[in-house]
């Protein structure tokens, strides 16, 4: 079924490739009724989906802004469900086929049981790994949320991945160490990858590690940000900081930081914990002192120099600055002086899970 379904997918992609707008109702007409005549053991509802998942393909290639001289075409094999495929029911699901439906008896692990107690799971999708066929099952969040009554300030940076309005600072320079290490593996390579193959090879497998150790980072920086008795979460909307201005700027260590996949992690995961997470404007949250709102103060590194003579952390009284932007009351602690807020580091590849008080 699921070659078939990918035989259907790169069908239809040549048939989208000759329309000049993404419509459903053009790609319908054009493409359904004929591939029906021609390929009638495949079922009506697999073309039906495959049609959808192709727009779904060409309007992603727009909004990314790639051109497309081809039809793109699927390897893999993969299918998304809908109602009309699929069916679960007392720990079985019921899948549509070439003939009759599979039912296929589920053993839940602790944690699955725990969720699907909890929420209802969306459309699943299957995919081939390793000659075995896996299930993925996404959950939806719950539409109600508790009131939002405390809000938490998150300043994101490099070193300091990510410093509250608590006064907790997340640090892991081992991993900064290891990534350095991996990059400057990859930045030999690839000078040998158009003359070795195994150069090539090489290099495609230190970019997969590099990515998993990227997000394997992100999730856990995210549960510890989650970690709070704040209801709202409030990051700074950074969508233009990285806005590429010369053919260097990818190289700096800003560009290396993904804000945007932290924020995409915290944003699923916080409904689940009763939290919600907002954006608001960046602009001069690390120059203001939080308790004037003025940039009275002079900031000098790691030190914020208020005119009161008090010396703050300055990440700290960003994170601070951030959070009184939602207009809600700030979660923070009364110690946010300088060398003496708390500081965490995410559980990642082995690191240690707290670092000693500063």
């Amino acid at each position: 079924m699921l070659e078939a379904q990918r035989f259907t997918w790169n069908e239809c992609s040549k048939a989208r490739f000759t329309l000049a707008k993404n419509s459903i109702v053009d790609l319908h007409k054009l493409f359904y009724a004929k591939f029906r005549e021609c390929q009638p053991q495949i079922p009506a509802q697999i073309v039906i989906t495959t049609q959808r998942s192709i727009l779904s393909t060409f309007k992603t290639v727009k909004s990314n802004k790639h051109r497309i001289t081809a039809p793109p075409v699927k390897k893999k094999l993969s299918m998304q469900l809908d109602k009309n495929s699929f069916s679960y029911k007392n720990g079985v699901f019921s899948i549509i086929s070439l003939g009759k439906r599979i039912k296929c008896r589920t053993y839940l692990y602790p944690r699955i049981e725990a969720m699907l107690a909890k929420h209802k799971f969306c459309d699943p999708s299957l995919f081939e790994r390793d000659d075995e066929i896996w299930i993925r099952l996404t959950f939806s969040a719950p539409e109600t949320l508790s009131p939002k009554t405390l809000a938490l300030g998150v300043d994101l940076g490099c070193r300091v991945f990510a410093a509250t309005s608590e006064g907790n600072l997340f640090i892991d320079k081992s991993f900064n160490a290891r990534k350095r290490n991996l990059r400057h593996l990859k930045d030999c390579l690839k000078s040998k990858s158009h003359s070795s193959k195994s150069a090539r090879r090489h290099l495609k497998k230190l970019r997969r590690k590099e990515a998993n150790a990227n997000k394997n980072f992100t999730h856990n920086l995210a549960n510890k940000i989650l970690d709070t008795k704040a209801d709202v979460i409030v990051l700074e909307n950074l969508k233009s900081l990285k806005v590429k201005k010369n053919r260097f700027q990818t190289q700096n260590r800003l560009s290396q930081i993904s804000f945007y996949a932290l924020k995409q992690v915290l944003t699923y995961k916080a409904p689940l914990t009763g939290k919600t997470v907002i954006e608001v404007c960046p602009s001069y949250t690390s120059q203001l002192d939080h308790q004037t709102d003025r940039r009275d103060g002079i900031r000098k590194g790691r030190r914020y120099y208020s005119k009161s003579g008090i010396i703050y952390d300055s990440d700290v009284n960003g994170a601070i600055n951030i959070a009184l932007r939602s207009k809600l009351p700030v979660s923070q602690t009364k110690n946010l002086t300088y060398g003496q807020a708390i500081v965490n580091s995410p559980i990642v590849g082995g690191s240690h899970s707290q670092a000693p008080s500063l």
